[in-house]
């Protein structure tokens, strides 16, 4: 009879036990589920930065292909917002011509190009004459769990600057 009120008593405390741990499981998972929300939030804004960067080389390594492609402005932006798996990117690409000193010192050219192709009208003298293409590729995140304190959404900005090489 003594064994049997023992496994009474343990079945009771077993039973208080278990409505205990409901209770904490019920006060601890809105936490966890939030924590476990902002988790994926980041991951996604993760991804998207890194999808916006391979999107902007995407587009420098179209313009910086030849000095001829490196002027097709539309053609980098459209590699660039073709190349990545993220909507609403946009894209610039632009192209620029310095000069640059045997050191690797930079400075404007005199007078500055808007043909980067025609190396003749500009004057870089005892200096090369280098042409690089840049692409930024742009994207509003917007985050799926607005809580107060974090944003709701957030600008990312990528940017990819390449060398067009020599003729």
């Amino acid at each position: 009879m003594n064994m049997n009120m023992s496994i009474t008593r343990l079945r009771t405390l077993a039973a208080a036990d278990a409505g205990e741990t409901l209770v904490e499981l019920a006060l601890a998972l809105p936490l966890l589920v939030t924590i476990l929300a902002i988790t994926v939030d980041y991951a996604r804004i993760f991804h998207t930065s890194v999808a916006l960067q391979n999107a902007a080389r995407a587009g420098a390594q179209y313009g910086s292909q030849s000095v001829g492609r490196s002027g097709e402005t539309s053609n980098m932006q459209t590699t660039a917002t073709g190349a990545v798996d993220v909507s609403g990117v946009s894209a610039t690409a632009s192209r620029s011509c310095q000069c640059a000193t045997d050191a690797g010192v930079f400075s404007d050219t005199s007078p500055t190009p808007n043909n980067c192709a025609a190396p003749a009208s500009v004057s870089c003298p005892s200096k090369h004459l280098v042409a690089t293409v840049t692409v930024t590729t742009t994207k509003t995140f917007n985050s799926f769990m607005h809580l107060p304190g974090l944003p709701a959404s957030v600008n990312l900005t990528r940017s990819a600057t390449l060398r067009v090489p020599d003729r």
